[in-house]
């Protein structure tokens, strides 16, 4: 099946479930939390504004920058190579020796 007419087909299933009404979940609202009043809603923008520099002091963002530099260090220093040209060299030339033995067998047979 296509993925649009399958798309269509899952929307026009789901559709009706949006408009569902859940008798049980209804019943489980006491009387209490009907007549409460509504909360109170707060701008959110003092928490979503980055943090001002004002906040550290030269100590703390001195440990974090070394911090920073530190890891960054330990990053380019993993992102070399895993093994050193020799044993590449090694790996190769016995990889080749069992594809060779390996076609030998292969025609034996």
């Amino acid at each position: 099946m296509r993925p649009v007419p399958l798309l269509v087909m899952i929307c026009l299933f789901l559709l009706p479930t949006a408009c569902a009404q859940f008798p049980e979940l209804d019943a489980k609202i006491t009387d209490k939390a009907r007549q409460a009043d509504r909360p109170v809603l707060t701008d959110n923008a003092v928490v979503l504004e980055p943090a001002s520099e004002a906040l550290l002091d030269t100590e703390t963002r001195d440990e974090m920058l070394a911090r920073a530099a530190a890891l960054q260090a330990r990053a380019e220093a993993a992102s070399g190579p895993v093994i050193s040209p020799e044993e590449r060299a090694e790996l190769l030339r016995r990889a080749a020796e069992l594809r060779a033995e390996a076609a030998r067998v292969a025609q034996e047979s």
